[in-house]
């Protein structure tokens, strides 16, 4: 089975998932699914639609997975047809809110704010699914807010061994990111 985690691999992934392949479309569904999650709840606050919206829109994908050459229409695609549905969702059906400001929410700098933030958690958790196993829970729990002596605690391993694993998997992230190593940086400091 092809590797799509890596960055470079995303234009061999589109090819594949041109070619029907299904388990390429699988990992893109799995990458996707909640950032576009995310995404559609920017818009409609209940998070169950957002769910629907953001499968429908991964569906529409893989039906319409001709017309993609590269990863960036496959994204563009992917944000401006959940952006889409969840307005039409708003105009027409039982989820329209008062509070609702449609000049807000088509901000193009906000648009391409929101898509960084999604793709900067896209690309860290890319890179965490690489590492070793006990590393990558050490970070995931450290993204989360952990502490060194809560991750110690909740993993049943000394808060040294914590710290050692956590500073080789930094090293390990810093040369899976490269040029985005300072966006690890910047999701572990919120």
């Amino acid at each position: 089975m092809k590797n799509y985690r890596t960055f470079a691999s995303m234009d061999p992934l589109i090819t594949d998932i041109r070619n029907g392949n299904i388990r390429a479309f699988k990992q893109l569904f799995e990458d996707y699914y909640p950032i576009l999650c995310v995404y559609a709840q920017r818009y409609i606050a209940d998070p169950e639609p957002c769910k629907d919206i953001a499968q429908e829109v991964l569906l529409s994908c893989w039906e319409h997975r001709n017309g993609f050459d590269d990863i960036h229409r496959l994204k563009g695609f992917l944000y401006t047809a959940a952006r889409n549905r969840c307005v039409n969702m708003l105009k027409h059906d039982a989820y329209i809110d008062d509070n609702f400001d449609q000049t807000n929410h088509t901000d193009t700098y906000e648009l391409e704010d929101e898509i960084i933030r999604q793709e900067t958690f896209l690309l860290v958790r890319r890179a965490v699914a690489e590492l070793p196993v006990q590393m990558g829970r050490i970070i995931r729990l450290s993204l989360m807010g952990k502490r060194n002596q809560e991750i110690a605690q909740t993993l049943g391993i000394s808060e040294g061994t914590v710290h050692s694993l956590k500073k080789t998997a930094y090293r390990k992230l810093r040369a899976s990111l490269r040029e985005h190593f300072a966006l690890l940086l910047l999701v572990t400091l919120k």
